[in-house]
């Protein structure tokens, strides 16, 4: 089983789009797990929210 961990987004949509390509060009993962501070920060909370619940 492969799980992917991630943390300390802060709302930059930009970051969580390179670590999820880069996730998909490695395979993917079976589990995907979110430590947390996803939007807070000035980047782009709403883009970054809709992107994780896709």
């Amino acid at each position: 089983m492969r799980i992917a961990v991630v943390a300390d987004i802060h709302g930059n949509v930009l970051a969580l789009d390179a670590v999820l390509d880069d996730l998909k060009r490695r395979g993917g993962a079976d589990l995907t797990v979110n430590l947390g501070d996803c939007v807070s920060g000035p980047l782009w909370p709403r883009e970054t929210m809709e992107r994780l619940q896709a």
